[in-house]
């Protein structure tokens, strides 16, 4: 399975918890992928082969490696970066409607779709391992 595969059949999910199913997260986990999401309006989630919740302030960035996320949240000192967006003016869907989370990085990934009551919530992300630093 690709990461795009994978990406494909998370999208269209809606907001609610458990997002995604113990067979989804153990196929994640199988094929060396990392689903990042966001959550309420201060949390980014990590699933699948790396497990993790940043409690995360506006600015803020999340740094991570194949053995997991840092906890230093005053410095980033692993190679992998991604930096959570909420509530950003560009992150737009199709129609034009704005995303509450969205993500910005360099590392490789596929995008999916979270909603909440059929508003765009999240464009999350699936990321392989094989693709970390």
């Amino acid at each position: 399975m690709t990461t795009q595969e994978f990406a494909k059949m998370l999208t269209g999910r809606e907001y609610y918890f458990p997002l995604f199913t113990k067979e989804e997260i153990e196929m994640a986990k199988e094929n060396g992928f990392v689903i990042v999401h966001g959550d309420s309006d201060d949390c980014v989630v990590f699933d699948g082969a790396i497990t993790a919740e940043i409690c995360w302030y506006e600015g803020e960035k999340v740094d991570f490696d194949k053995d997991g996320v840092s906890d230093d949240d005053k410095q980033l000192t692993k190679p992998n970066v991604i930096e959570p967006m909420f509530c950003d003016e560009n992150a737009v869907d199709i129609n034009g409607d704005m995303i509450t989370w969205s993500f910005k990085t360099d590392i490789p990934h596929e995008t999916f779709m979270i909603y909440e009551y059929d508003e765009p919530f999240c464009r999350g992300m699936v990321i392989s391992l094989d693709d970390l630093k």
